[in-house]
């Protein structure tokens, strides 16, 4: 059978012609519209830069220069303010060990009508209790403590009649060269003090670090964490514990369970120690151990 022609009236011809008009405008505006695209993606050549300027936007903001650094010249420095969160807000912002809270106003109300300005001042500087002398800072003066104890009333909102010691700045008279001096003398080596270290490396051999439970450690922690953060990062106070391994750890309780000086926070840990027993030990070093650095 032959194929019978599409016939196609006038209406139909019009709407085909329109359509065909519309088909065209559109590829038109696609057209311009992918070349517009396409020279925006030209990249510009590259501008000449000398060297000079390139060595300007590469210099680094600022320098740092290494030297040796006095302790007390640095506390010097200090207002009481800064010294507070450098060395008391770990356990006073917190609580730990029983600290007083650094806004708690009827805390200091009662301290300061139970002991007095000065005996606040004589504890603060002596050391009380968990915290150790001048807060663990030896290179504080008197005047630099009893500016920070007032800082603290201050704080609480607790009115007292001391007058700082240091101006806005922090500079003082303070005899923190004395105090850091002192801490400088040579501790001599004697037969004491060598079975000492003796009595104290059989301490440690006789905890058994691999026989410490971990969840039992985790247990135990829960006092530390005021000090030495959740996962052992440390404050600018008190060193960080992550990284360290459990015969380290182990270690380090030894002695301070012995009462011997570690170091400058010797003081608050010794008392916290004292009464860890062997299997204690054990057990807070391998949970230690568990914190990554």
């Amino acid at each position: 059978m032959a194929n019978q022609p599409i016939k196609m009236d006038t209406g139909n011809k019009v709407l085909l012609f329109i359509a065909s008009l519309a088909l065209l405008a559109t590829v038109l505006f696609l057209v311009s519209h992918l070349a517009g695209w396409l020279a925006g993606l030209q990249v510009s050549q590259p501008e000449t830069v000398s060297e000079e300027r390139i060595a300007q936007r590469i210099a680094p903001i600022g320098q740092v220069t290494s030297g040796r650094v006095d302790a007390a010249e640095e506390a010097d420095d200090l207002s009481p303010g800064d010294i507070y969160s450098n060395v008391c807000a770990a356990c006073h912002d917190s609580g730990a060990s029983g600290a007083p809270l650094k806004d708690d106003t009827d805390e200091w109300s009662n301290r300061l009508n139970e002991k007095g300005l000065e005996g606040l001042f004589e504890n603060s500087i002596n050391g009380i209790g968990a915290m150790p002398a001048r807060g663990g800072d030896s290179s504080l003066s008197d005047e630099q403590v009893q500016d920070v104890v007032a800082f603290m009333l201050d704080e609480a909102g607790v009115e007292h009649d001391h007058e700082p010691a240091t101006d806005d700045n922090g500079n003082g008279n303070g005899n923190g060269d004395e105090a850091a001096a002192e801490g400088d003398e040579p501790v001599e080596t004697t037969e004491a003090g060598e079975a000492a270290a003796e009595e104290e490396a059989e301490a440690v051999s006789a905890i058994v670090v691999d026989e410490g439970d971990v969840e039992r450690g985790q247990s135990r922690y829960n006092t530390c964490v005021a000090c030495h953060g959740a996962q052992g990062q440390g404050t600018p106070v008190f060193p960080a514990l992550a990284g360290r391994d459990a015969e380290y750890i182990a270690d380090k309780l030894v002695r301070y369970r012995a009462g011997e000086t570690v170091g400058d926070q010797t003081a608050l840990m010794a008392p916290n120690a004292a009464n860890l027993s062997d299997e204690d030990i054990a057990d807070l070093a391998v949970y230690v151990a568990t914190f990554e650095d």
